[in-house]
């Protein structure tokens, strides 16, 4: 594991970029040893500490951000919220308030963006630091530790630039280390040069041997090749989509790279032949064990032992938990600040395993005396942890960035919409049996359909849909109780979940709201980008 490292190494660059992209995230601690610019970069424990930052800002921090300050839901949860598929139950605070009130005005969205783009910003400022100075540590590091360093780096930077290009469309490419104030206002580039940029980072290392490839717990969570892999098929998933519409060359190579990452062998499904629904399920295996090979990519937590808490656990359930006198998390207070609606809930069919009692989501709680209690409404039992709700601590489980099922997935719909439908059952399917499903047998958009609803059926609490609508310009809408059906509806006329809370709206999400406005800070301190803010947002 990387925490293990973390203590011995925690530090704090002196130079002007760090301090622009605010050093005061390496897991929230002070630093114990500080180096200036000048003295860092000299010893094999500096270039180590330099990577593991990389893990501890930048988009692996949105698990840690939250989207409007305190008791609000996390810079994760923000998509899900805005699509109404999701519901903050505090609304106390702006952004949830306008976005179930549909007032997608600058003046509620910029406080959270700025937060965002600040947050990708910095650690794409920590990976150009490692690309930037490793290479000139040849007389402290082995040439595979300065390629294995720079592909970690060049890793990170993609993932940056990804996020960024998604939530903003074009935005500043940065690709050397500030350290000093020369050239500090760039313009935007535009989103297929991003898209490109990020491609050429994540080619560079994936064609090589710098990234292992093994699994990433066989790997002490470190960058692996099917890490890389798994990013890029994303990326081209993403590509071939909307705004952009890269169409069937992307979505070829959203399928070849999945593929690759099958073909590798590293990774798999738990109970792949069909998941039992109880608590040794493979969906609680995932939740609850440090070494699934299903795992490509997750975020550490470790409370007990580092006191990196994962706080998911008090966003699990509602309020009315604590009427059970029970529960006592930390802060005494319970966020509901994300709990699923229910028409996702409701079309789930039957036999599906994941929409069973205390798979990815629970109504009924029993403690330690048998004592019975039920939720007002489900919680999310995939963040729920007994023990640190129950003693005021935050949690010891990891979370889920990429699984091997997403990989599947990917490969399903990049081969059904380039014609290979054959194939692209045989991937979904592979889903579809772990969960207790029949095989499908469609065809077509029905085919795209089910591939569509079995990513937001399979990936419901890890943060996916509100990309898959933003790249498909389709809505779910409810198909039938418990058909196991959604209708994926043009976004335009669709009938939108909680637009507000408790009710459904026609149309309620303008095709501009599925970018962020550019931050009013940046258009005011950048002259490069005033009078570049994204249209609808002015």
């Amino acid at each position: 594991m990387k925490l293990q490292h973390i203590f011995k190494y925690i530090f704090c660059m002196v130079t002007l970029s760090l301090v622009m992209s605010s050093c005061d995230s390496f897991l929230e601690e002070k630093p114990l040893d500080a180096k200036s610019s000048n003295q860092f970069w000299a010893t094999e424990a500096d270039a180590q500490t330099a990577v593991n930052a990389l893990y501890y800002g930048g988009v692996p921090y949105l698990h840690n951000t939250d989207v409007d300050g305190g008791w609000t839901p996390k810079a994760t949860m923000w998509g899900g919220v805005m699509s109404g598929l999701f519901v903050d139950k505090r609304k106390d605070r702006i952004f949830t308030t306008a976005s179930e009130g549909c007032n997608f005005n600058v003046e509620a969205f910029d406080g959270a963006s700025y937060k965002l783009w600040h947050e990708y910003y910095k650690g794409i400022s920590r990976a150009n630091f490692v690309i930037a100075n490793i290479p000139t540590m040849t007389g402290v590091l082995s040439d595979a530790k300065i390629n294995n360093y720079m592909a970690q780096a060049k890793f990170f930077r993609a993932y940056g630039y990804f996020y960024l290009v998604k939530d903003y469309g074009g935005v500043p490419y940065i690709s050397e280390p500030y350290t000093s104030t020369d050239g500090m206002y760039v313009e935007r580039s535009s989103a297929d040069e991003i898209y490109k940029n990020v491609e050429a980072d994540l080619l560079s290392i994936i064609s090589g041997d710098a990234l292992p490839n093994k699994a990433f717990y066989d790997n002490g969570c470190y960058v692996t090749k099917a890490m890389a892999q798994t990013l890029l098929a994303w990326v081209y998933l993403q590509w071939a989509g909307a705004p952009l519409n890269g169409g069937a060359e992307y979505y070829s190579k959203a399928a070849a790279m999945a593929k690759n990452v099958i073909s590798g062998g590293q990774h798999a499904l738990e109970q792949a032949s069909g998941s039992s629904d109880d608590l040794n399920s493979a969906f609680n295996i995932i939740k609850t064990t440090k070494s699934s090979k299903e795992i490509i990519f997750a975020k550490e937590y470790d409370q007990t032992n580092y006191n990196v808490g994962n706080s998911y656990p008090v966003r699990s359930v509602g309020t009315d938990a604590f009427q059970w006198g029970v529960l006592h998390p930390g802060g005494d207070v319970l966020y509901n600040a994300y709990l699923p609606c229910d028409m996702l809930l409701n079309s789930y069919a039957p036999e599906d395993i994941r929409g069973h009692e205390k798979q990815f989501f629970f109504r009924h709680y029993t403690d330690a005396d048998g004592n019975n209690y039920e939720l007002n409404n489900a919680g999310n039992w995939a963040w729920f942890e007994e023990e640190p709700l129950i003693n005021g601590k935050n949690g010891d489980n990891n979370m889920p960035t990429f699984r091997y099922s997403e990989v599947l997935l990917i490969a399903a719909e990049g081969l059904a919409r380039t014609g290979n439908e054959s194939e692209a059952k045989d991937y979904l399917n592979q889903v579809r049996k772990r969960a207790g499903l029949a095989d499908e047998t469609a065809s077509g958009d029905a085919l795209i359909q089910s591939i569509l609803t079995e990513r937001f059926h399979e990936f419901p609490l890890e943060f996916k849909i509100w990309d898959d609508i933003r790249r498909t310009r389709l809505y779910p809408e409810a198909d039938g109780m418990n058909s196991g059906k959604l209708k994926w509806t043009p976004l335009a006329s669709a009938t939108i979940q909680n637009k507000p809370d408790g009710s459904t709206r026609v149309g309620a999400i303008p095709e501009h709201a599925l970018l962020w406005p550019i931050p009013l800070r940046e258009l005011q301190a950048n002259p490069a980008l005033q009078g570049n803010q994204n249209p609808g947002w002015n």
